[in-house]
């Protein structure tokens, strides 16, 4: 087969060698059904890649170099940078920054943190904090949105809105470098015991151990915390009762791989769709309480619910109104 030098693009179709990466065509082209001289090429150069690599693992060759060729984000973490981005617009506040550090037990620990802040508007305020064991193919944005999916329907908008934050946020971030923070080594040691379960060496799923967490988040998480604002109220007489409260403050903290030898006596789905209204409950009955906890334990995993009223409401808007009189 020829090809002249002076035909810029050439169909694909009736080609046997092109038919056999028209799968992959939109990678190297932007022109649907053609492929220039310089896609062959850059074809070829990543055949090329191919074939060194595999040589290089049957040599047991050290595959170190191939870290260039690693997502940037992830190579900068492995060398110990940390990545940040601070924007503010208006009444609008977003932050990420994504650190790591090293540990004997599990190797390089990331934290990823990020924060929605609309002054305005609570309710579209979101900060969650994602703890991780990381390696050279951690896809760390990819994780990122399957814990956040793992929330439910009830928190589907914030998920989907902190999803594509976090996305486009993580195409502009800055290289800076902070001191290890120990913390998230302690971190793992303490949430993490073992730090073979559910793995491929030690899959939990196959043992009693396996919880609903087991199977909710990716196995690299260690820890993941999420807070939001939620509504003080259910229902009318619940509005009646309580309408002059702001909403109240929503902190989940799950731990998919710690162990514990207490188990709760209801399922952490049921939990989670009983923490708004017991918190509710408790706040109208006791005035006085400005926070409500729930934890729930499993022989593998754990979470914590926190529900908290503003410290500003404390006494009530009437009785600060009257303090601010006689001053």
């Amino acid at each position: 087969m020829t090809c002249s030098t002076t035909t810029s693009c050439v169909k694909t179709k009736g080609y046997p060698l092109f038919k056999k990466i028209r799968s992959v065509l939109p990678f190297f082209s932007t022109r649907k059904d053609l492929l220039s001289s310089s896609d062959v090429a850059r074809f070829e150069w990543f055949v090329e890649k191919a074939k060194e690599f595999v040589k290089d693992l049957e040599t047991c060759c050290s595959l170190a170099h191939y870290r260039l060729y690693l997502n940037p984000l992830i190579t900068h973490l492995l060398q110990g940078s940390a990545l940040w981005y601070h924007m503010v617009q208006g009444c609008e506040t977003r932050g990420l920054l994504i650190e790591v550090s090293r540990s004997e037990e599990h190797g390089f620990v990331a934290s990823l943190s990020f924060k929605y802040h609309h002054r305005k508007k609570p309710m579209k305020s979101v900060y969650f904090t994602l703890t991780l064991r990381l390696s050279e193919s951690t896809d760390i944005v990819g994780i990122t949105a399957k814990c956040l999916q793992s929330l439910g329907p009830r928190f589907a908008c914030l998920a989907e809105l902190s999803t594509g934050e976090v996305a486009q946020i993580s195409t502009q971030l800055q290289v800076g470098h902070l001191p290890e923070r120990d913390a998230l080594a302690l971190l793992g040691r303490i949430c993490r015991q073992d730090p073979l379960c559910c793995t491929a060496i030690d899959p939990c799923a196959n043992k009693v151990v396996s919880s609903e967490l087991t199977h909710r988040f990716p196995e690299p998480v260690i820890t993941m915390r999420f807070d939001c604002h939620i509504s003080a109220s259910l229902n009318k007489l619940q509005r009646s009762a309580n309408g002059a409260w702001p909403p109240l403050r929503f902190t989940a903290t799950f731990t998919p791989h710690s162990s514990d030898l207490f188990l709760s006596d209801r399922s952490l789905q049921e939990a989670e769709e009983a923490i708004q209204t017991e918190a509710i409950d408790c706040f109208i009955r006791q005035p006085e309480q400005t926070e409500y906890k729930m934890y729930w334990f499993s022989a593998h995993g754990g979470a914590s619910f926190i529900v908290s009223k503003p410290v500003t409401e404390i006494g009530g808007p009437k009785t600060r109104r009257a303090s601010k009189r006689k001053r």
